[in-house]
């Protein structure tokens, strides 16, 4: 999928004029008639037609052709004589993109330059639609699959029947929404630019050399028809609702897209009035039914999921595992429905099905936190602690998987190594900064840790964090203590010195100071703030003993 370019720039120096209602009805709404108009056959255009710097707008042989001159740019020309309500537009529209990436369209139901509908298709072959109300842009499709396009020829078919907007391309459907940010408005032809990778030298986009003649890209309307009689309208709306009408292969794009977007519920509901339709067809000859592809299980589970319709997406799991358990897709499977099965809470369950499937489920990071979690709630602390280990081991710089470690270690009785996995943890959010965590570990180090210098010396650290100097100069007495009498004795920390230096500091023994940060400055001789600290304190020292005498 392709989204919007976030430098798209609105090459809109013909900004939008209030409507003129000309062959409007009372309300300012042309109603209860057909515009058709060929360029082929007329020289004539409601048109808005002109030109602006960065793009041209002009009638030639036998179209509206509207070029513009720059990358990263849209531009549009309108009929401002008229407004519409409920329509059908059909537009016949020819891409020449000269090389570039590009798309061309209809904008429709534009009550002022700052709300309107977006419809484009680009060259790449792909349908989207966006909205804009109040200056604010949402995307309702997002970059949407053609099928058989030759990305040049093609006519876009948009109905509007109150809040529903129906879109086809080259009479097939590619989609619908439900929107009622804009009911009514003028329409427009519009065309837009995009990156492309050759760029200037300055990051500047490409423009054209010759103001005249030469573009970026180029689109040509050569007939454009707006049908605004109601029961025309409502026709073809009710037509285009009906399943029977649609192929299903063209709702489950959709659904593709709205899964993309995030979407769920409209993914799914797409997916379903797809397989209703298919159902529909396959029993005119068969009295089988429910054909349902893996893929489309996948997705349908998976959107079933975000919904927190757990139950449902089992469903679909279960029905790609007793079909297609070796697949690709039955692969993926296997770990949607340990998911499924977390979120259930049926660990019992869950954990019967890890183990009857030890080489079908990927091992990732996702599956030791959820086997971790099971093997919690089923009591097997120290089988939860392990699996807490291998999601560590595969994110070294997570340490709440250090702490849930240290958590089941400590409830299976193993304080050693839980006191291990708890001074992990702790230097880690030390490291991040992250005190508010490495507060709530003091209190199983104070414990746990009352005989470990490296747990002294974390509790001395955060203490220093808070501003606490007394603790924290007394935690790392203790801590050097401890690791002074061990055999053999563990390589020293120099933050420890350099921090109890600065304790003293602060406290007035400047000389204490000197002699514990040049300790830090001796175990790292490479680390420059410890040296300027030192040098800063050496001077200061100097200055006060000359001061004295």
């Amino acid at each position: 999928m392709f989204t919007f370019s976030k430098r798209l720039i609105y090459a809109l120096s013909n900004k939008l004029r209030q409507i003129n209602p000309r062959h409007n009805d009372e309300n300012g709404i042309v109603s209860e008639s057909k515009l058709t108009i060929d360029f082929a056959k007329t020289k004539k255009s409601p048109f808005d037609i002109k030109s602006e710097s960065s793009y041209n707008a002009y009638l030639s042989d036998g179209s509206l052709t509207l070029g513009l001159k720059k990358e990263s740019c849209i531009a549009w020309v309108d009929m401002p004589d008229y407004e519409f309500e409920d329509h059908i537009i059909e537009a016949k529209i020819r891409l020449e993109t000269l090389g570039n990436y590009a798309a061309a369209g209809v904008i429709f139901h534009i009550i002022d330059e700052a709300s309107y509908y977006l419809a484009l298709v680009s060259n790449k072959g792909y349908f989207r639609l966006d909205v804009v109300k109040d200056n604010s842009p949402k995307t309702l499709i997002a970059w949407t699959d053609i099928p058989h396009f030759d990305k040049v020829n093609f006519n876009l078919k948009i109905i509007t029947c109150g809040t529903y907007l129906i879109f086809l391309v080259n009479n097939k459907w590619l989609g619908e929404v439900n929107d009622d940010s804009a009911e009514y408005g003028a329409l427009g032809f519009v065309m837009a630019s995009y990156e492309s990778d050759e760029q200037k030298p300055d990051g500047e986009p490409k423009e054209s050399s010759n103001e005249n003649d030469e573009y970026v890209c180029k689109a040509h309307l050569d007939y454009i028809s707006v049908d605004s009689r109601t029961k025309h309208v409502e026709d073809t709306f009710k037509k285009l609702t009906n399943d029977i009408n649609i192929n299903a292969e063209g709702r489950l794009r959709l659904a593709e897209t709205f899964a993309v977007m995030g979407e769920p519920a409209k993914a799914l509901d797409q997916i379903s009035r797809a397989w209703k339709r298919r159902d529909e067809v396959i029993r005119t000859v068969s009295a089988s039914s429910e054909v349902r592809t893996k893929r489309e299980l996948l997705l349908a589970a998976r959107m079933s999921f975000r919904l927190g319709q757990y139950s449902k997406a089992e469903e679909f799991i279960d029905a790609i595992l007793d079909q297609w358990a070796d697949s690709a897709e039955g692969k993926v499977a296997h770990t949607e429905k340990i998911k499924i099965l977390n979120e259930l809470n049926k660990f019992e369950e869950l954990n019967e099905f890890i183990i009857n499937n030890p080489f079908k489920i990927e091992k990732n990071i996702d599956y030791y936190t959820l086997l971790a979690k099971c093997r919690w709630e089923l009591k097997k602390y120290s089988d939860s602690a392990e699996a807490w280990d291998k999601a560590f081991e595969m994110d070294a710089k997570n340490g709440v998987y250090a702490v849930n470690a240290a958590n089941a270690y400590e409830t299976a009785g193993d304080e050693k190594e839980a006191l291990s996995r708890y001074i992990a943890a702790g230097k880690i959010f030390l490291n991040q900064d992250n005190i508010p965590e490495l507060a709530a570990l003091m209190q199983k180090l104070s414990v746990l840790g009352k005989d470990n210098w490296e747990a002294h010396a974390l509790a001395g650290k955060w203490a220093f964090s808070m501003e606490d100097y007394d603790k924290s100069a007394k935690e790392f007495e203790i801590s050097h203590k401890i690791r002074c009498a061990l055999r053999p004795r563990p390589k020293p920390d120099p933050a420890l010195y350099y921090l109890w230096g600065l304790n003293f500091y602060l406290k007035g023994s400047i000389k204490t100071a000197i002699r514990l940060i040049k300790r830090a400055c001796n175990l790292a001789p490479d680390y420059k703030p410890f040296r300027k600290k030192l040098n800063e304190l050496i001077l200061i020292c100097e200055k006060n003993e000359n001061a004295n005498n």
